[in-house]
């Protein structure tokens, strides 16, 4: 039976000053393998075999190795496997710190595959994408680990190497985040679980550290210290994303 996959929607409707508006801008469809997005490894590990997406479903496969605390997405230090690219609104243009406004939400939908790797993941907005300090590489977004059936289904937020803020339930199998800044202030890293009925597990959040310089979106792939992970071992997950524009004041977009 083909599995139905729910897809985030554009349901709703900026309104501009004077009555105008502006739809907001389709999610995303992420294909780390799509030759846009930067592939690294700083730890030269080798803990991933091979990534593939078809159709928008992204299956990620597993050497056999036992983690150690430089696997974990969340601590003081990951060298493992990471994909990247520069942060850019819809129209390709790039993110800046001196814009007046923006947001980026993130969406992830996680099957029930039963065996699947005790792993860990995390979408967001990061400043330094190949570092392996996770204070440096300032990553604050989603997280999730994937394993529905197999009893450790969390879904939350992320923010560099403070411990992730997770919603347990073995249905969850959405997740939203999403990150804002106002003139290069950071607000709010936002992770939010969701069960596979549509109902809400409960969500969480911290504020962002500083940003400085260049913003990336990037994917981590890792696992837990300790967890062993046997070869051929695999996560299947759908992931988007979208940049919101946010005009700021009254000459952008005035009540």
């Amino acid at each position: 039976m083909r599995r139905q996959s729910y897809r985030p929607q554009s349901r709703y409707i900026l309104s501009g000053g004077g009555g105008g508006g502006d739809a907001f801008p389709e999610w995303e469809s992420i294909d780390v393998t799509d030759g846009t997005w930067t592939s690294a490894d700083p730890g030269g590990n080798g803990r991933v075999n091979g990534v593939s997406v078809s159709s928008g479903t992204t299956t990620v496969t597993w050497n056999a190795f036992t983690a150690t605390s430089n696997d974990a997405i969340d601590g003081s230090t990951f060298d493992g496997q990471r994909y990247s690219q520069a942060l850019t609104y819809a129209d390709g243009t790039g993110v800046s710190l001196a814009d007046d406004g923006f947001t980026l939400e993130t969406w992830v939908d996680i099957p029930a595959v039963a065996g699947c790797a005790r792993t860990q993941y995390a979408l967001g907005i990061s400043s330094d994408p190949t570092a392996t300090a996770n204070n440096t590489i300032n990553l604050g977004g989603l997280y999730w680990s994937p394993d529905r059936t197999d009893g450790v289904a969390l879904i939350g937020q992320i923010r560099t190497s403070a411990s992730p803020l997770v919603a347990f339930n073995l249905n969850n199998q959405y997740g939203y985040g999403r990150t804002a800044f106002v003139f290069g202030k950071g607000g709010l890293a936002f992770g939010w679980a969701i069960q596979s009925s549509g109902t809400s597990t409960g969500f969480n959040n911290r504020s962002l550290a500083n940003y400085t310089g260049n913003l990336f979106l990037q994917l981590n792939m890792g696992a837990p210290s300790t967890r062993a992970i046997t070869a051929g071992q695999t996560n299947v997950f759908s992931i988007y994303y979208r940049v919101l524009k946010t005009p700021i004041g009254p000459v952008g977009n005035a009540p």
